[in-house]
């Protein structure tokens, strides 16, 4: 890792993911292994289940918008300047309640981890997007979803019961 690294907003490898927008400023690969950075545009179209990770850390950062964040059974509304972890083994989610929201989610793994973690589920479940814009909404397929976050270390858990 010697290179300098200058990403503005939207530029990066940029993948529609879940009604989302995900710009991966900088992944494992240039970080030698430390960390992925990644800025999601996100509307309530892109909440995803209630999941964890089985190698990864998941940090949030709330640029704009407000998203409610739920860490371990912890519920807590992230406005602008809000940070939470979520720890390897943390159940986690979160819902937009705003039109849109923007934020850092930043990945590391202790381990360096061999599935490549949330950044290679995202490029996998993704689609390259064709310009840094929102996609049209379409609801996701739940058990490829699930397959793929299995492959890359990510378990999608079931919802709660009524």
């Amino acid at each position: 890792m010697t290179d300098t690294i200058v990403k503005h907003r939207d530029e990066g490898t940029l993948t529609w993911f879940l009604n989302s927008l995900v710009a991966t400023k900088v992944d494992r690969e240039g970080t030698a292994g430390a960390y992925c950075l990644m800025e999601h545009l996100l509307t309530p179209a892109a909440d995803p289940p209630v999941h964890v990770h089985d190698d990864e850390d998941e940090a949030f950062y709330v640029l704009d918008g407000e998203v409610e964040l739920e860490v371990g059974g912890d519920v807590v509304l992230a406005t602008p300047g809000t940070y939470a972890l979520a720890p390897s083994g943390t159940p986690h989610a979160f819902r937009v309640r705003t039109p849109t929201a923007r934020m850092l989610v930043i990945t590391s793994s202790a381990t360096g981890g061999t599935n490549g973690g949330a950044e290679a589920f995202f490029r996998a479940a993704g689609t390259p997007a064709e310009a840094p814009v929102l996609p049209a909404p379409e609801a996701p397929d739940p058990v490829r979803l699930t397959r793929l976050a299995a492959d890359h270390g990510i378990a999608i858990l079931p919802p709660p019961a009524p």
